[in-house]
């Protein structure tokens, strides 16, 4: 062939590789799955997933919001909590059933939170969390809960779950009275991270009566504690998507939050087959 025709074929070929979109990087395993149950927790929060060379992923969340799966940082356990990307926020397994040993130190599945991810979720201020809440009834109490990606409504079926339990047996009361939530913008004792109760996605229950690490001095067994409180009002939690602060090693025995991508992996890590959204939909090629 002559370079006459040569030239037009190369340019014609330059042409089309730069008008066709590129191909979105294959994720690995892990991230997939990190990825799809997050979808599956949360529908409608992640509007694509950018890939880039490597397979590292970017979420862009439908308020905007980018966020990396993996920022690809080495980390201590402070800044775990401090700065965590999306897997670290769950990379720690929630364990279901009974609490059988003392956690590991460090060892506290739902404490690593990516902030900017629960204000895509819940609201960015603490007006925007006000107004995005309903009041839900809770054994006798009223208190306000977020109605955004299912909380609330976890949160009731879990009172009345509750209900039936404290009906067939008065004396789980005081496991659970007096409780606390509604919308308390606050952040963590003793840091800068704002409180799950910022978001009105959490409940205390019986504040004086259930221990707080903070409270007991550091290296207390507590599993005598932990045992004792009642397996049945765990699993109506979990089962509606909530975790218990008692499976912590910095103990919280009288918290509960939504956080229904932990319990949905929980479920998965145990063999449950369960359906998981199709992420292929939201891949495209990072910018």
């Amino acid at each position: 062939m002559s370079l006459a025709l040569k030239r037009p074929l190369v340019l014609c070929a330059l042409f089309l590789s730069l008008a066709l979109p590129a191909a979105a990087q294959p994720l690995a395993p892990k991230a997939q799955r990190d990825l799809a149950v997050l979808v599956t927790a949360y529908p409608g929060l992640v509007a694509a997933i950018e890939t880039a060379p490597a397979g590292r992923a970017t979420l862009v969340l439908s308020d905007g919001t980018r966020l990396p799966y993996d920022d690809g940082r080495s980390k201590s356990q402070e800044e775990l909590l401090n700065a965590p990307d999306i897997e670290d926020m769950l990379a720690q397994p929630y364990p279901l059933g009974p609490v059988t040993a003392e956690p590991a130190p460090g060892f506290s599945p739902g404490r690593r939170r990516v902030e900017p991810l629960f204000m895509a979720l819940y609201g960015h201020d603490k007006a925007a969390v006000t107004a995005n809440c309903r009041p839900v009834p809770f054994l006798g109490q009223t208190m306000a809960f977020n109605t955004r990606f299912g909380a609330a409504d976890a949160f009731a079926r879990a009172q009345q779950r509750l209900a039936r339990l404290v009906a067939a047996d008065p004396s789980l009361r005081r496991y659970l009275l007096p409780a606390s939530g509604g919308v308390v913008w606050r952040v963590i004792a003793g840091t800068s991270r704002l409180s799950v109760h910022s978001f009105a996605a959490a409940v205390d229950v019986s504040p004086k009566g259930n221990p707080y690490w903070r409270n007991l001095p550091r290296g207390t067994n507590l599993l005598p504690t932990r045992q004792a409180f009642p397996v049945a009002v765990v699993e109506a939690f979990e089962v509606e998507g909530f975790i218990w602060g008692g499976k912590w090693s910095e103990f919280d025995l009288m918290h509960f939050e939504y956080r229904p991508e932990l319990i949905l992996l929980a479920r998965l890590a145990r063999g449950e087959n369960l359906p998981l959204a199709d992420i292929g939909g939201l891949l495209r090629v990072a910018r």
